[in-house]
């Protein structure tokens, strides 16, 4: 399978290196479709701020992380369910839906928990993550745009004071 761009190699974020993850576990992941069944791999799985590091192995160095997913690219996770199904295994299920603005390539991602209480805490976990990452990068886009505005206006106030007007509060 083809990796996407979100899933680079290695950690992302330094600043994440020193806090403790939100969740860990094995589950498994949806990696295609055989000749004659669903193909589903085990991997060891850390949810670590808005980053999901995804491995074959249970491992403790973040640089031996196969695949990196940016949880900012995704909107939301929720339960996976074939609607007439008797399957243990359609009870468990679970995807990570893609943001749907232009120019994001990530798939859906869809993963298979070993019982439906760990499925609805995988659940809670990703889409608390996703909504720290989104209120994150609009305090982000806050914080940019305060100082914007007090630079426009010390510019404004300055302009102002070498044309000798007067003093304009704002």
């Amino acid at each position: 399978m083809k990796k996407n761009n979100s899933a680079k190699r290695g950690p992302q974020d330094t600043n994440q290196h020193n806090t403790q993850p939100d969740k860990i576990g094995w589950i498994r992941k949806f990696c295609g479709k055989g000749i004659f069944r669903e193909i589903w791999k085990n991997r060891f799985v850390i949810l670590k701020g808005d980053q999901l590091y995804i491995s074959e192995k249970e491992v403790k160095d973040e640089k031996k992380i196969q695949e990196v997913v940016d949880l900012t690219d995704y909107e939301r996770s929720e339960e996976l369910r074939k609607a007439k199904s008797r399957s243990k295994k359609n009870h468990s299920k679970f995807t990570l839906l893609r943001c749907r603005t232009p120019g994001n390539t990530v798939p859906n991602l869809v993963f298979l928990a070993v019982s439906p209480e760990e499925k609805e805490s995988w659940i809670n976990a990703l889409n608390g993550a996703i909504t720290r990452s989104k209120n994150s990068i609009l305090d982000e886009v806050r914080h940019t745009s305060t100082l914007l505005l007090l630079s426009l206006s010390y510019k404004q106030h300055f302009i102002c004071h070498m044309a000798n007007c007067k003093r304009i509060s704002y």
